[in-house]
């Protein structure tokens, strides 16, 4: 997905969540709601400025649009699995050494 696409799938993704209507967002952003309706449909890219307006207008931290929030939970998935490996050699290290100890081998 290209970065464009990605802000305003964002943008539009957190509008709808938050409930506000084009129209809403168009007068908190001081533009049209022509503009916002051709943003959403791809036929308008947003300048940095605008995003910055959008961002304020729908109370998010900016970053938040470039977020791909689709590979977010297979990132997370891939590091609670890494750690949970991790955790495991770890207590099966100290458990080897604790039963031989146990048994007076160590």
């Amino acid at each position: 997905m290209s970065l464009e696409r990605l802000v305003i799938e964002n943008i539009k993704r957190i509008r709808k969540e938050k409930g506000i209507t084009q129209e809403k967002l168009a007068e908190a952003c001081e533009t049209s709601t022509s503009y916002i309706g051709l943003m959403e449909t791809y036929q308008n890219i947003p300048k940095l400025s605008t995003i910055e307006r959008i961002a304020g207008a729908l109370d998010v931290d900016p970053i938040v649009f470039f977020h791909d929030t689709n590979r977010l939970p297979e990132t997370r998935e891939r590091q609670v699995s890494a750690l949970k490996a991790r955790v495991l050699t770890t207590l099966d290290a100290e458990l080897s050494i604790a039963i031989r100890a146990a048994a007076g081998m160590g």
